[in-house]
């Protein structure tokens, strides 16, 4: 499912709720904010809380709606909840 013009906010905030949901299921600490005027989720390794990093929705050059890092850097299709997951724990667990 891809986001459409009309309801792109309304399906991003409830695509990083769902984000944030499942990076409590994989133990980190998650909690959607509004930062600079962006929806964004907030999450943070629960031991070592230096671990932590800020992801948002927002739509690509091409219209579509990504979740993206703090960085800039497209990290997965708004959709794309599992996989966005998997990425930002391996970033966010110590080696």
């Amino acid at each position: 499912m891809s986001v459409t013009r009309a309801e792109p906010a309304k399906v991003a905030a409830e695509r990083l709720h769902d984000l944030a949901a499942e990076l409590e299921q994989r133990g980190f600490a998650a909690r959607v904010l509004v930062t600079d005027g962006k929806l964004r989720v907030w999450v943070q390794h629960r031991t070592v809380p230096q671990l932590s990093e800020a992801i948002y929705a927002a739509p690509a050059d091409d219209g579509l709606w990504w979740l993206w890092w703090s960085w800039a850097d497209q990290l997965a299709p708004i959709d794309a909840i599992e996989s966005a997951a998997v990425k930002i724990t391996y970033v966010l667990t110590p080696g």
